[in-house]
């Protein structure tokens, strides 16, 4: 639910809102309610609502002030102003301070609503880029990062498995399987599978995999290239088999991913 606060220092108007409102309809809920800006700073900073309606005018602190020093301490908050006829300059000043809308007393069903519409769109939005950047600021973590290749230098006749890595990181991008590798190393495929698993420790279809994905990363580094021309560089002829493996692994679909190196650079 989309956690709500109302600052109002005139009592009937704060209740009307808070008691005549449809909250659920918005996927709202009102979790506090304060009377001026010195109670509602105190709230918000405590409750950390997504959204705050609060009029311009009130006694102590008001609006404009309340939520200059919210911003000032890291809280922010969509803000809903309430204003009066003849306050169109205390509006103006909120908007410059970022405030999503403001309503007019007597306050309109349909201002209301259209405030409340948009507001909690906008937190939703934020909430949905906030959860992409966690997953991007964990993505070290994410098992395709951690994948360790498996190391060549020098491969003999006989090391089969430093013979199938090399095959791998050459042949990446063509329609490739152990049985493949195998008929290639004149090897069976039973053995093949046997050896790379002890060796390096994972299956070879799970090698393959991510090899494939971290070679994906690196091409998503460059900003101009099409996701279905990099699935089809590494060996993906479905695309949308592709960003399934690569969310499945990375945490986060190649778009989200490239689309967060970018913002970094």
């Amino acid at each position: 639910m989309i956690r709500i606060v109302v600052v109002e220092d005139e009592i009937l108007v704060k209740k009307g809102l808070i008691l005549t409102t449809d909250w659920q309809k918005y996927g709202c809920e009102v979790v506090g309610e304060a009377s001026n800006g010195f109670e509602g700073v105190q709230l918000i900073d405590r409750v950390k609502p997504d959204i705050v309606i609060t009029d311009i005018r009130m006694p102590g602190l008001d609006g404009i002030k309340m939520i200059e020093s919210l911003k000032e301490n890291g809280v922010s908050p969509e803000f809903i102003i309430i204003t009066g006829y003849g306050e169109f300059e205390y509006a103006r000043k909120a908007l410059k301070l970022g405030v999503r809308d403001f309503l007019v007393k007597p306050i309109d069903d349909d201002d209301l609503d259209n405030a409340l519409t948009n507001t909690c769109q906008a937190v939703l939005d934020k909430q949905r880029i906030e959860k992409i950047r966690d997953k991007l600021d964990n993505i070290g973590e994410s098992r395709v990062m951690l994948f360790k290749e498996y190391i060549v230098d020098q491969v003999s006749e006989e090391d089969y498995v430093g013979r199938a890595v090399k095959y791998i990181s050459l042949n990446y991008s063509l329609d490739i399987t152990v049985k493949t590798v195998a008929d290639n190393l004149f090897i069976s495929e039973s053995y093949l599978s046997r050896l790379f698993k002890q060796k390096v420790g994972q299956t070879f279809g799970d090698y393959l995999t991510y090899y494939r994905i971290k070679k994906a990363c690196e091409y998503l580094r460059e900003p101009d290239g099409k996701i279905y021309e990099i699935a089809g560089k590494i060996g993906y002829k479905d695309q949308r088999y592709f960003s399934l493996i690569f969310k499945k692994l990375v945490g986060v679909t190649p778009k989200e991913f490239r689309d967060k190196l970018n913002s970094r650079l």
